[in-house]
């Protein structure tokens, strides 16, 4: 028994003999996810049910896997006394597995094949034996060849030597006995050649004699042959005829002879019975056969029986009858030579002259290995032999000359001119999925990555990707291959597990929850009835989706939110992330009737294919929702505005802001569909850190940042951190900061019943992240990230700052200040990751700070604009990285500095660059930016594109990579010149230069790459 271990291999020879896969250049080898199953598909290529004793039996297997596994295969024989059978070979080869055998026994044999699993991989579905009944008839055995003296003769009586032999295939089964006519009989022994030499006593015979000798033969089918033996003793006995044949074995004892001038010889009298054979003799050679009828007369010394002359044709079988049955066609082409007698062979009775009647003896008409059950050319072109060279789909059809569709594929080979239409003419016999050229899926290999079609598992490869055995690429460049990838679309960046998916890819377990008394906390089970059923939050929840309420209300003096909440419901849902459950409710007593409106209304509003795709995620509560419990209950009882709500995908309670549009000066109930969609984007935000990849190290972790001076005093509050990170820092090629700004009580600014607010601050104020130095911790003035907080909303961010890694070293104490709006809890984190790019900024030097965009932004004896730098040694690129927003509007015609295009101009030699801000011309600019963090429906103008930034967003790192424009030879030296433009020239306020009130603030470095350690 042998274990094999395959990896999607296919073992049968019959497709490498189809020849419709090209060569292929190797793939590189690709480490591959190890599979928990795999499958077998076994096929029996040669199975033969019958066979003669004495022929060698042939069986083939082969043996198709799917996945990785390991597995024994062990064959097994029963004779018919079930006994096993132990002289068998077993072999491995191209076509997959053989077994061969001759049986020694007839009878029924049982060939069974069984296969194991022999590794950690289950064989699914197991694979149960195979099983195979052979029946072993008995052979064709001819009849006897007896060989006898035909004559004897004595001078006188006397003792004889009587010799003879007999031939057989089986030699070891024959019996002789011979008999005397003057009565003595008796058995004859033979030899180890089969012959035999006995002496036979004559010296009292009066007269000659005839000995008959009878040969049977037959280990499993009896038959017989008889010799004659004329003893003729000279001088015994009476002649009556005088014709020199004693009256004792003349047949004709009173015939011609003497008188007549005759005598017995050799010429006149073939057998020697007397008989002239000319004209008194009708059977000359005395074998039983008239003359009439034999022809063969003149064959002496035996005698016609079924065994030794079938057709009665006078003519012994063994030695001269050519043709046993008399069909017309000669034994050495008779395929049925003691076949069906009184018959004879021709192009209607014997299609392919094989001596078989068509009628009733020949089951193959056209002797083409095919019989005619099986031929669907019965009576096609004769006397040939099928194999795949000449009827590729064993069909009894020549290709050559009678078969139109070689492979059976339903594609003819050619058309009535003769050209091709078949593209793969020798299609494997057992192959799927033909198309209209005739090639199946194994010869096809649409995607060109060097799979067939058939084996291939992701069909549609881009040209020029690697792919494993299956045909199956890294799309999406995690590491893993497509067939095993549960996550295809898995984004850079981002590290996988063995199934290819991200941490951001993969669902947020339920988490339990007994209570709820505000927004942004676990939100517990909850279920209701809707028009379509009962709706139970916790058998719903998948980790992936998120959830939206809108319920509509009708005060006591009868004003309603049923404008807001039955708004243009196409238009809405359309806005809403696809993982969006929405859920229609209402406090008024005619809710009943309120959501079968909105149903109407939203089915109305949605096309077909949308209905059937928001069918399971648009629910109707029918029940008043100031009955309703659980989860959703305390939600509506605690949140200062329960009228529209929801639940992210960290099951978490969350309110929604304003929908005041501030491009219309009108509130918008379509601003609601912004809230799904924030959470939705700052879903990835937030679990970056749970990233296995990402390192993260905490500056500050929920803390109180608040002063009761107000904003504008420009509250400090500090945290500190050691870098002890599982690897260097300097290993590590990126450095993303998470901040999320928490509120009091967690809620939207709201004013309180005395009339002070509570909740969020109120404006989007300048926020910033400093480090400080590292040998003064009291300086804190080297500034690493920038944000703008939102209009009276929580916020959260995810900022990469990777340019400024050269500013941290491994293993450090460090210390940073937060300064910025003074109200709320604040959370900071430093997010370290490596995503092999090889390089990481190493140094940096500080370039140019902002200043008033007055008029004098480039005055040179107020604000340095230029920079001599050398680039250090082993620099591998050059950056110019900066961080510029606008301050302050309503000075000028031109708006500046917050919402004017402000150019910032980067020249070095013959080269140059320029940053601006085109987010400015268009008034819902910000509003375009909640997929990228802006926190949605502020309490402020918070649409409205500035330049740089956007209220309730971090402010993006601007680079430009400088490397070609630098000299970085030895003891270089570059130099860079900054301006600020508005319209590419210098500004010039329309109500006058130097008059302030227009600040931009800039940090911008000329940062050095080199490669991580």
């Amino acid at each position: 028994m042998q274990a094999r271990h395959f990896s999607a291999l296919f073992l049968v020879s019959l497709m490498m003999l189809a020849g419709c896969l090209g060569a292929t250049e190797p793939a590189p080898d690709i480490e591959e996810a190890q599979e928990s199953s795999y499958s077998l598909k076994t096929t029996w290529l040669v199975s033969p049910s019958e066979i003669s004793l004495g022929e060698e039996a042939v069986f083939a297997l082969g043996v198709q896997q799917e996945g990785e596994g390991d597995w024994t295969i062990e064959p097994t024989v029963l004779q018919p006394d079930f006994s096993p059978f132990s002289s068998i070979l077993w072999n491995e080869n191209d076509a997959g597995y053989q077994l061969k055998f001759t049986p020694t026994i007839t009878g029924g044999h049982i060939v069974s094949i069984t296969i194991n699993n022999a590794g950690s991989s289950e064989l699914v579905p197991s694979v149960a034996p195979m099983v195979l009944d052979l029946t072993v008839k008995a052979p064709e055995e001819p009849a006897p060849i007896i060989s006898v003296p035909p004559l004897l003769v004595l001078e006188e009586p006397n003792v004889v030597w009587f010799e003879g032999s007999v031939d057989h295939l089986y030699p070891d089964s024959c019996t002789v006995s011979y008999t005397i006519t003057d009565g003595n009989q008796g058995s004859i022994g033979l030899n180890s050649e089969f012959a035999w030499k006995v002496l036979i006593d004559f010296t009292e015979a009066i007269q000659s004699h005839t000995i008959t000798t009878q040969a049977n033969c037959g280990r499993y089918t009896p038959s017989s042959d008889t010799g004659t033996t004329s003893v003729l003793i000279e001088g015994a006995g009476d002649d009556e005829d005088g014709d020199g044949i004693q009256d004792a074995n003349d047949r004709c004892p009173s015939g011609i002879g003497a008188d007549e001038g005759w005598q017995s010889t050799q010429a006149a009298d073939g057998d020697q019975d007397g008989c002239r054979d000319n004209d008194e003799d009708d059977d000359d050679d005395n074998d039983g056969i008239v003359d009439t009828y034999d022809f063969c007369p003149g064959s002496y010394g035996w005698v016609s029986t079924p065994s030794a002359d079938y057709d009665y044709d006078g003519c012994h079988d063994a030695d001269e009858d050519t043709d046993d049955d008399n069909d017309g066609v000669e034994d050495v082409d008779d395929l049925c030579p003691i076949g069906r007698k009184g018959w004879s062979s021709n192009r209607y009775s014997d299609w392919d002259n094989d001596g078989c009647s068509d009628l009733d003896e020949d089951d193959n008409d056209d002797n083409d290995d095919h019989s005619d059950e099986n031929d669907t050319c019965a009576k096609g072109f004769a006397n040939w032999f099928s194999d795949n060279t000449t009827d590729w789909d064993n069909d009894g059809c020549e290709d050559a000359t009678e078969d139109d569709d070689d492979d059976n594929d339903g594609v003819n080979d050619v058309n009535s001119t003769g050209d091709m239409l078949d593209q793969c003419p020798r299609t494997p016999l057992d192959a799927v999925d033909v198309n209209d050229l005739g090639c199946a899926a194994v010869e096809r290999d649409s995607d060109e990555d060097g799979v067939n079609d058939l084996s291939d598992q992701c069909e549609g490869t881009p040209v020029g990707l690697a792919v494993n055995a299956v045909g199956c690429a890294d799309i999406d460049d995690d590491g893993v291959f497509a067939n095993v990838d549960d996550c295809a679309q898995s984004p850079a960046r981002w590290s996988v597990d063995e199934v290819g998916c991200a941490v951001v890819q993969l669902p947020v377990d339920w988490t339990d929850a007994t209570s709820l008394n505000g927004p942004m906390q676990t939100v517990p089970q909850f279920s209701f009835p809707t028009l379509n059923g009962s709706f139970n939050f916790n058998d719903r929840w998948t980790g992936h989706d998120v959830y939206f309420f809108m319920f509509k209300y009708t005060d006591s003096n009868g004003n309603s939110n049923g404008a807001t909440w039955g708004q243009n419901p196409g238009k809405f849902i359309r806005n809403l992330p696809l993982n969006t459950h929405l859920f229609y409710g209402s406090f008024d007593n005619s809710y009943h009737n309120d959501v079968i409106q909105q149903r109407n209304a939203v089915l109305a509003g949605l096309t077909t294919s949308e209905e059937a795709y928001w069918d399971d995620r648009i629910h109707y509560i029918d029940i008043d929702a100031s009955n309703l419990g659980g989860g959703l209950g305390s939600m509506i009882s605690s949140f200062n505005s329960p009228f529209f709500m929801g639940i992210d995908r960290f099951q978490l309670s969350r309110e929604t802001g304003s929908l005041y549009a501030w491009t219309t000066q009108s509130n918008d109930p379509y601003h609601l569909s912004f809230e799904p969609n924030q959470w939705v984007a700052e879903f990835s935000t937030k679990i970056r850190e749970q990233d296995p990849a990402v390192h993260a190290v905490s500056i500050m972790d929920y803390q109180l940042h608040y002063a009761p001076t107000g904003w504008n005093a420009g509250y400090s509050s500090f945290g500190n951190a050691t870098f002890d990170l599982p690897e260097n820092l300097s290993s590590y090629d990126t450095l993303e900061v998470y901040h999320e700004h928490a509120c009091y009580e967690r809620t939207n600014r709201y004013q309180k019943s005395d009339g002070t607010y509570g909740g969020c601050h109120e404006w989007d104020y300048l926020a910033y992240l400093y480090a400080c130095d590292e040998d003064n911790s009291s300086v804190c003035d080297t500034e690493a990230v920038r944000w703008i907080t939102t209009y009276g909303r929580e916020g959260m961010w995810l900022t990469d700052i990777s340019p400024y890694l050269f500013m941290f070293n491994d293993g450090e104490d460090r210390r940073f200040k937060y300064l910025g709006a003074n109200r709320g809890h604040i959370t900071v984190t430093f997010l370290f990751s490596d995503w092999g790019s090889g390089t990481r900024a190493v140094d940096g030097t500080y370039a140019f700070s902002g200043g008033q965009f007055d008029g004098t932004y480039n005055n040179e004896s107020r604000y340095n604009r230029q920079l001599n730098f050398s680039v250090p040694a082993n620099t591998t690129s050059v950056e110019i990285v900066a961080t510029i927003t606008g301050h302050g509007f309503n000075k000028d015609t031109a708006n500046c500095a917050e919402f004017c295009d402000h150019e910032h101009h980067y020249t070095m030699g013959q080269h140059q660059t320029y940053e601006w801000h085109p987010i400015v011309y268009n008034s819902e600019g910000c509003e375009n930016e909640i997929n990228n963090g802006v926190v949605a429906n502020q309490f402020g103008s918070w649409p409205f594109g500035r330049a740089g930034w956007c209220a309730g967003q971090d402010v993006k790192q601007w680079t430009y990579d400088i490397t070609d424009w630098v000299d970085n030879s030895t003891n270089n030296t570059n130099h860079l010149v900054y301006r600020g433009y508005y319209n590419g020239a210098e500004y010039v306020p329309s109500d006058g230069i130097g008059n302030g009130g227009r600040n931009i603030r800039a940090v911008v470095w000329v940062v050095f790459y080199g490669p991580t350690t």
